[in-house]
């Protein structure tokens, strides 16, 4: 900016928005929020709680990595050596004997975790039929989302962060770049996209929340901060991202965590975060609660001194659920098993080193002779027919074999000791990972071992039930207010039931009371859960055996994937049931062919009479589904005897003409 800028804007003021040519040239109220938003971020990294934390997180990140013996000095920067003895030193030595043992307890206990995704319920807000079907569609739409915006694969990202920094978050918001591209069919040129419902992962180093709260609901604010590029801001704010310029690396958050891609199981890389700022800057995402002074609460977003963002929450809270791993009272960073078998780690590792050397020093053997026999190191080699000479000393015995002490048992049982304290931190006995403890043991037993590693684990994925409850709610909350245009809906059901509809934001009617049914996500045993399946089957428990619908179900619990070729027959009666009853729900009488299965279609259809939504029904669709299974009824009569078989009268006049009275006498 020339002194002559300058000099106008102390005596008027910026310009208009699109004079502004910098981050200095901001009207002064942009210029506060900026350092308002700023001066937070400050408050939460200054302290010294976080940033020993956030050592505490990138050593759990070497160590599972590979590093040994080490820590991270928050004041250097740099890894170091955990003790003077240490035999890591700064990273992993070649040829140092080693074992990585954190890693696949991490591993276990990671797919434990992950072993069932969240199963959903969204409760109506009335007993309104209209409520019931908006609540069935938002079970919908989060399920199509969920495969949409891969949250499958999104979630193995979420349970490492919290193994590695006992907490991480998930953040939903809307992306207008996302979706279909809306074309100008008179220019034929992009005009933008469709946008859709966004879900992400942010790690611990990228959260910051209010120093005060104990909880995430606690907090007041909560902030994001990401490394971007500049080609970002521009496209994403075109009003003023142009004026967002290159920036080092302020924040020592992301500083860690842009450090953590350069780590590998043999050293840091040398390549450092200068290199990887080239052309970026931070984006600080700051949300605040709704408040007097702010009903709506708050959202921010700045750069590098730039103000991108003032406006209020897109849906009146703060759009981010926390997830953590073991969760200590009064504690806002949860801790995680990793922190805590570090120690056994170095331990073993040096049990290891110990093995190695004795086994390197002495496997070869070693000989004993007096000083003056002359016999050298090269005497002694792998020759057939070797012929070993020696200096005669007078008195001496010749050169022998020296008799070596063994390695003690106790140098092996002292790292399956280790192997087995480290499970035990990580909460994986041995059936967990595979292993009978003893064949003596009867199924009862193996059972209660099972149930007692499923309770541990069901302390973490009960908390975060509750927080992927509020994931699927936010889901529901940014498709009701952006979700304006219609857009596809594509299902298909366990009877080879294809549907595609259109919905938008309105159709869920503010039904959001999304819920995840408690214990969907404890993992299990499915050899265990099938057993007993199989034995309620048998005794008839779940139905009649031989009834094609109880071995449907019963094929879906015991959880064998598709199997619809299976019972393709099955499918595809019950498909064609389903089409006449839409067809009944809408005044059009079915057509029906001697050849249906009449038995499937009176079964299917009683279960529908008597349901509610044969109530909702008018007297004349009522009547018309009546005659419908009157219908079957006198096909299947002549198909067993044919003398007794009549036609249905299925006039209009008939159809349509109301019930007949019951006979109480009768």
């Amino acid at each position: 900016m020339s002194f002559l800028d300058k000099a106008r804007e102390k005596l008027f003021g910026p310009g208009p928005e699109g004079e502004i040519q910098s981050a200095e040239t901001q009207p002064a109220q942009d210029k506060e929020l900026v350092g308002y938003v700023r001066n937070k971020i400050e408050d939460v990294r200054g302290q010294a709680m976080r940033v020993a934390h956030e050592g505490i997180w990138m050593t759990n990140i070497a160590y599972l990595l590979g590093y040994d013996s080490v820590f991270y000095d928050t004041n250097l920067r740099q890894f170091r050596p955990a003790s003077n003895n240490a035999t890591g030193g700064n990273y992993l030595k070649k040829n140092r004997v080693h074992e990585n043992i954190l890693l696949p307890a991490a591993q276990n206990r990671l797919a434990r975790m992950l072993k069932n995704p969240p199963k959903y319920d969204v409760r109506p807000n009335s007993m309104d039929e209209d409520d019931k079907e908006a609540a069935r569609l938002g079970m919908e739409v989060i399920d199509a989302l969920w495969d949409k915006q891969q949250i499958n694969r999104k979630r193995i990202d979420l349970g490492m962060w919290l193994q590695q920094c006992g907490h991480a978050y998930i953040g939903v918001g809307y992306d207008d770049q996302l979706g279909e591209p809306l074309i100008d069919p008179e220019s034929a040129e992009i005009m933008g996209y469709e946008g859709d419902v966004r879900v992400d992962v942010v790690s611990a180093f990228e959260g910051f929340a209010d120093p005060l709260a104990k909880t995430f609901e606690e907090a007041f604010w909560f902030a994001r901060a990401k490394v971007r590029k500049l080609d970002y801001f521009r496209t994403r704010y075109p009003e003023r991202g142009n004026l967002v310029k290159e920036e080092g690396v302020w924040l020592l958050s992301q500083q860690y965590e842009m450090r953590i891609n350069t780590l590998n199981s043999v050293g840091p890389s040398s390549s450092g975060t200068a290199e990887q700022m080239k052309g970026a800057a931070v984006e600080i995402s700051y949300y605040e609660k709704r408040s007097e002074k702010y009903p709506n609460g708050r959202h921010i977003i700045v750069a590098n001194g730039v103000l991108l963002k003032n406006a209020e929450l897109a849906v009146g809270e703060i759009p981010y659920a926390k997830f953590d791993d073991i969760i200590v009272a009064g504690k806002y960073y949860s801790e995680t098993p990793v922190t805590h078998a570090r120690p056994l780690q170095d331990q073993y590792n040096r049990a290891l080193v110990k093995r190695a050397e004795w086994v390197n020093k002495l496997l070869a053997g070693k000989y004993i002779a007096a000083k003056g026999h002359g016999l050298i190191q090269e005497a002694i080699n792998d020759q057939s027919g070797e012929v070993v000479e020696y200096d005669p000393v007078p008195g001496a015995s010749e050169p022998k074999a020296m008799s070596l002490p063994v390695i003690p048992q106790y140098a092996y049982s002292e790292t399956a000791e280790i192997k087995k304290s480290v499970f035990e931190i990580f909460g994986l006995s041995e059936v967990s990972r595979g292993q009978l403890p003893s064949a003596s043991i009867p199924g009862v037993g193996i059972n209660l071992l099972l149930e007692q590693d499923e309770t541990r684990i069901g302390i973490e994925v009960e908390e975060h039930e509750h927080s992927w409850a509020r994931v699927g709610q936010l889901i529901l909350k940014f498709t009701d207010k952006f979700v304006i245009t219609d857009r596809k809906l594509k299902t298909k059901g366990r009877n080879l039931e294809y549907q595609v509809r259109e919905y938008n934001g309105a159709s869920l009617l503010k039904n959001f009371d999304a819920i995840v049914i408690r214990g969907s996500t404890v993992p299990n045993s499915k050899v265990l859960k099938r057993q007993e399946v199989t034995n309620l089957y048998q005794q008839g428990l779940l139905g009649n055996p031989s009834d094609p619908q109880v071995i449907n179900r019963v094929l879906g619990m015991l959880e064998y994937g598709d199997i619809g070729d299976a019972w393709k027959d099955y499918h595809l009666n019950m498909g064609q049931i389903q089409k006449t009853i839409k067809q009944i729900e809408n005044g059009m009488p079915p057509v029906v062919d001697p050849k249906d299965n009449h038995v499937m279609h009176l079964k299917e259809k009683n279960d529908y009479r008597i349901s509610e939504k044969f109530d909702l029904l008018p007297p004349e669709l009522q009547n018309l589904l009546q005659m419908n299974m009157a219908q079957h009824t006198q096909f299947l009569v002549g198909q067993v005897n044919p003398q007794l078989a009549a036609p249905p009268d299925l006039s209009p006049e008939t159809i349509m003409a109301p019930a007949p009275e019951p006979n109480v006498a009768q």
